[in-house]
């Protein structure tokens, strides 16, 4: 009988023993997993705030070229129309003298320039350098330009003149012309390159999830 109680109290306690060693591996596999589910987490919260940031930077790119693009055109398109102004202007120089023609035109090639060279600063802070000073150079380029017809028509107020102050003049516009042509050319190309510089920011690869 004593035998058969200790047999019993062997095999509950096996039992038991058993049973608490189950739970234990089976709580330690909860643990395991809930802890792998828990890294995995983080590291989805992790990529998911990567690829976040990245779209607020390629936001940021795509806005700051959109920026840059609006800029640079509003310097273009001044350029151009101070250049057109300048033009006219010279024109008065194969006419007879005209005074009032002259005020006109001087004061519109005058707010053309002006116009340029608010749009050059503009261009300043939208940067970078190199498109900055091109356009500094540009707007520049046109102040001078307005000179030479100035000048002349300033003269031909006052009289003839003589072959030697019309040669001065063709030199000095011929000079100044080309500063302008050469400035505007330069731009160009310096403003498609940042404003591709920046797409290119904005289309690099995306960051791979877990990394």
């Amino acid at each position: 009988m004593e035998s058969t109680w200790m047999t019993t109290g062997i095999a509950v306690g096996g039992t038991l023993l058993g049973s608490g060693l189950t739970a234990l591996v089976t709580a330690r596999t909860e643990r395991r997993k809930d802890e792998s589910l828990q890294r995995q987490q983080i590291r989805q919260e992790a990529a998911d705030d990567r690829t976040r940031r990245r779209d607020l930077r390629v936001e940021h790119r795509k806005w700051r070229r959109d920026s840059r693009q609006a800029a640079y055109q509003a310097l273009m398109d001044a350029g151009h129309e101070a250049q057109g102004a300048v033009w006219q202007l010279a024109r008065l120089t194969l006419d007879p003298y005209d005074q009032q023609r002259y005020d006109t035109r001087r004061g519109l090639a005058i707010d053309a320039a002006r116009t340029t060279r608010q749009a050059a600063n503009r261009v300043q802070l939208e940067g970078p350098a190199p498109v900055a000073r091109a356009a500094s150079a540009w707007a520049e380029a046109i102040d001078r330009h307005i000179h030479p017809p100035v000048e002349y028509l300033m003269e031909l107020g006052k009289g003839p003149l003589s072959e030697e102050q019309k040669e001065h003049y063709r030199s000095a516009s011929a000079e100044t012309g080309l500063l302008v042509e050469t400035a505007q050319r330069r731009f160009a190309p310096l403003a498609r390159e940042a404003l591709d510089e920046v797409m290119d920011e904005a289309d690099g690869p995306a960051p791979r999830a877990g990394s």
